[in-house]
């Protein structure tokens, strides 16, 4: 698409990625003569997926049939063996169904973002980079939670080395596996920090890898199969696990009463998630007395139901023996400064290498609206400034909502114990005011429907929540979802707020974390919309046969039917 000086447009997607680009199709089908723009800093659709950051052992934590849009299967031509979902066919996935349905003319790529202000007519956005303008009436925010790097604080002097964020992994793929690059240094506990140091230890290369001693700690990491059979994200989309996994968002029935009120559905519920971390414990081989006992999770049981520091799953062939054999040193420290090719650690020890990789998660990707919009958004302040809300009426609903989540789910009550206690420390959350993860409460409250935030929940199917969530949104900013009063709204915001920090953790406190809820989320979506979420033939199936994106085929019509008139009987 051709630069302008300004452009004027119904609706601004920021992202191309799962959200941006079905957002786009999805505003298009319900308003097909709309003036549609998608904004992307990228040069490729996908987002994390976008061509620049696939490398060649990049697969995804999920299983073909798991993870594609509801009415488009994905084709299995290059999964791996175990029939998981590579980098390039999500790709490749992506850029056929924004070709297939006419959006790629409608993108303007390589373009960040710099600045996203109110106008009169609704959003006013402008670039980094440029003096273009583009002025919209709706505005839906996509970037996801992966878009901007962040990299740690630390002292430098006349660095001789490639320092790079986990980001950047496919653009310096070619360099990386160069015969002069012999040793690279990895930071991080992130699952990309796994996948970095196994990439690594293919190409044969020596690793130091430096977790900080004071953080969340390493992750636990699920075999893809549990039991030798059942895989492991298939597990997670059944609605046993809604039961399993106790929700704010599943509160009632007789499933939620007796595994998640009753003393012994609580016990069994236990036992569920002791044996699950068992086998993954097992399974990676923390027992063995080598330098992978570095990598247990640093949590008092249950490491795989807490995910305090996040969860893996195994996608590659001989991940475990890899980095067993591997030629690694795993050292617990902190970065104090990096000089010529030397990194300086906190406890004085030196390493020479001739790269660094930061795998130290993500930036602040709402830094398109200053600080006083994000305070009356309610998106969270980004570094070291926790809270976006500070006023007694938020911290009256965040005490009670505190409370309600202990008594309908009192299995997250009581917290775990953790190394580092600090990580969990309530004071650090930060906090998403966003009504149903999507909408503004401030902007809710006062009528405006002119901004939708997507994308602010991490959960195991994400294409599927994305696209429902994306039709829920795209509906209200239409005017065609009658939202509840606003205190109904606060304490449904409150609420998921202290369940998050609760239920993940550590995670929670930084994100919108519900990596197991995705049904839940579905169902509430879905009972808004007047749609039936329980999609299986039978109970068996509906209970313990895992959720695909293809059970939703045709939502969307049968949303638009149940709102066309009836026609009259002769």
């Amino acid at each position: 698409m051709h630069s302008k000086a300004f452009e004027d447009v119904d609706v601004a997607i920021i992202g191309a990625g799962w959200y941006g680009l079905v957002a786009a199709r999805t505003y298009l089908r319900l308003r097909p003569d709309a003036n549609v723009l998608i904004i992307d800093s990228d040069n490729t659709v996908g987002g994390v997926w976008s061509s620049e950051r696939l490398y060649p052992n990049l697969v995804a934590q999920v299983k073909l049939g798991l993870f594609n849009y509801t009415d488009t299967p994905m084709s299995e031509r290059g999964a791996t063996s175990q029939k998981l979902v590579t980098g390039n066919m999500i790709h490749n996935y992506l850029h056929k169904y924004a070709e297939d349905h006419d959006l790629l003319r409608r993108i303007r790529f390589s373009t960040f973002v710099d600045r996203a202000e109110r106008c009169n007519r609704g959003w006013h956005l402008s670039f980094k980079d440029s003096t273009d303008v583009v002025e919209t009436e709706k505005l839906l925010v996509a970037t996801g939670v992966t878009s901007i790097p962040n990299l740690p604080e630390y002292e430098s002097q006349d660095v001789s080395i490639p320092i790079i964020h986990s980001k950047d992994l496919g653009l310096s793929f070619d360099a990386l596996r160069k015969d002069r690059i012999q040793s690279v240094i990895v930071v991080g506990a992130a699952k990309s920090a796994y996948d970095a140091v196994y990439l690594l230890l293919t190409l044969g290369k020596k690793v130091t890898w430096i977790i900080r001693p004071d953080g969340a700690g390493p992750l636990p990491i699920l075999p893809a199969e549990l039991f030798g059979f059942l895989n492991s994200i298939a597990v997670a989309s059944t609605r046993l696990m809604t039961c399993l996994s106790p929700s704010i968002l599943n509160t009632n029935g007789i499933f939620y009463y007796f595994f998640q009120r009753s003393t012994v559905g609580r016990w069994f519920t236990g036992k569920f998630w002791d044996t699950v971390t068992f086998l993954s414990n097992r399974h990676a081989g923390y027992s063995q007395g080598d330098h992978v006992s570095m990598l247990k999770p640093e949590i008092d049981g249950k490491s795989v139901f807490w995910a305090n520091s996040g969860l893996g799953v195994v996608t590659l062939p001989g991940f475990w023996p890899t980095i067993h054999a591997g030629n690694v040193n795993i050292l617990r420290d902190s970065i104090d400064n990096i000089k010529q090719d030397k990194m300086i650690l906190g406890s004085g020890k030196n390493v020479t290498a001739d790269s660094i990789i930061m795998c130290t998660g993500w930036g602040d990707h709402f830094s398109m609206f200053d600080a006083e919009t994000k305070v009356e958004l309610g998106l969270p302040a980004f570094g070291d400034a926790v809270s976006s809300s500070k006023d007694s009426l938020w911290e009256e609903l965040d005490f009670e909502a505190d409370k309600a989540v202990n008594r309908k789910l009192p299995f997250l009550a009581r917290a775990p114990g953790l190394k580092n206690s600090h990580v969990n420390d309530i004071q650090r959350q930060r906090k998403w005011r966003l009504y149903r993860r999507a909408i503004p409460l401030s902007l809710a409250a006062k009528g405006d429907r002119s901004l939708a935030i997507l994308g602010q929940i991490h959960t195991v199917q994400t294409p599927l929540v994305s696209e429902i969530q994306s039709f829920w949104s795209i509906l209200y900013l239409l005017g065609e979802i009658e939202l509840p009063d606003k205190d109904t709204m606060a304490q449904e915001i409150a609420e998921w707020n202290a369940w998050t920090r609760k239920r993940y953790l550590s995670q929670g406190l930084k994100f919108p974390y519900s990596l197991y809820d995705f049904l839940p989320y579905v169902d509430i979506l879905c009972k808004d919309l007047g749609l039936n979420s329980r999609r299986k033939s039978n109970f068996i199936s509906e209970i313990f046969a895992p959720y695909k994106p293809e059970d939703f085929n045709g939502f969307v019509d049968e949303y638009l039917d149940s709102r066309a008139p009836a026609k009259a009987v002769v």
